[in-house]
């Protein structure tokens, strides 16, 4: 049995993460569990007089939201949730649901706000150890390319890893979806600085060198993993970008990004590109994390 938590948002009409059980058949065994979180914790007994009264109306109201699902055959369970961290409880229910798939609606920020407080969906990235779909807006997955992005130029036991559990998801992903894999890994320039081997021939070999073990790497995980080698696509640039556009250009129904659990500033990088790649793209973004990841929440 699967089980899958659907966040809602309050400051959605079309309630997308809820719409994605549409890309489900009916027929499949899986529990889904709605949560409407609710941005109110007592301090007193006259504030949890109130704060009831808003969980009852919010209550039907959200059973109401489920019920056109709930009559076409999909077994729904719903939770109001009062919350003082919106992501801690999030990760909370998911344990105590015990989530195999969290879908949350992206909300994305002007850089004012993000240069002020982390935004929640950032927190969810770095800290939730369920694998999480960050749901777009976009109307419509089937049948469109799920990108995979890997990193095959860190060697170490957790990145390899990583990779690993992006492409199997993705994997998983591609059959529901009915669509192909994409593989997609950007490189920095250091890579392929001195393009030009008139400039300097010994670090333009090097370079090269360098992108042909990549490239090589890459191709061995998608053969491992059932991936056509012309699916896989190296570019130069930061990674969130490189993502990014390859996504819009392919027309992607879902990016695979995996975050590793790193301390200081080398987590504050690794979290980045997952960051960047929520704030810029219009695709649903799926995160995972590597196998054992606990959050300390």
């Amino acid at each position: 049995m699967t089980n899958i938590l659907i966040v809602i948002d309050p400051e959605e009409t079309e309630h997308s993460a809820l719409s994605r059980i549409k890309e489900i058949p009916v027929s499949a065994d899986i529990n889904f569990k709605v949560d409407f979180y609710l941005d109110a914790v007592p301090v007193s007994a006259e504030e949890a007089s109130k704060i009831d009264f808003h969980i009852k109306d919010r209550r039907a109201w959200l059973d109401q939201l489920v019920e056109p699902y709930r009559s076409q055959g999909y077994k729904i369970t719903t939770e109001i949730l009062p919350f003082r961290r919106l992501y801690e409880e999030i990760i909370k229910s998911a344990r105590q649901f015990k989530a195999d798939f969290v879908f949350k609606p992206t909300r994305q920020h002007n850089t004012l706000k993000r240069v002020f407080y982390t935004p929640n969906d950032w927190n969810l990235i770095r800290l939730c150890p369920t694998p999480l779909l960050m749901v777009s807006d976009q109307r419509e997955e089937h049948g469109k390319p799920v990108v995979a992005a890997i990193d095959v130029s860190d060697k170490d036991t957790a990145h390899q890893s990583l990779n690993e559990v992006v492409l199997e998801q993705a994997g998983l992903l591609s059959r529901v979806l009915g669509s192909d894999i994409h593989i997609v890994f950007a490189y920095g320039p250091s890579i392929v600085a001195g393009r030009s081997a008139i400039a300097d021939p010994l670090a333009y070999q090097i370079s090269r060198d360098r992108y042909d073990e990549f490239m090589k790497a890459a191709k061995e995980l998608a053969k491992n993993h059932g991936v056509a080698c012309d699916n896989v696509h190296m570019r130069e640039g930061a990674p969130d970008m490189v993502i990014d556009e390859y996504a819009r250009e392919a027309d992607a129904g879902v990016i695979v990004l995996g975050t590793v659990a790193r301390r200081g500033a080398a987590g504050l990088f690794v979290g980045n590109t997952a960051e960047g790649v929520l704030e810029r793209t219009n695709t649903d973004v799926f995160v995972v994390k590597v196998p054992g990841f606990e959050a300390h929440v």
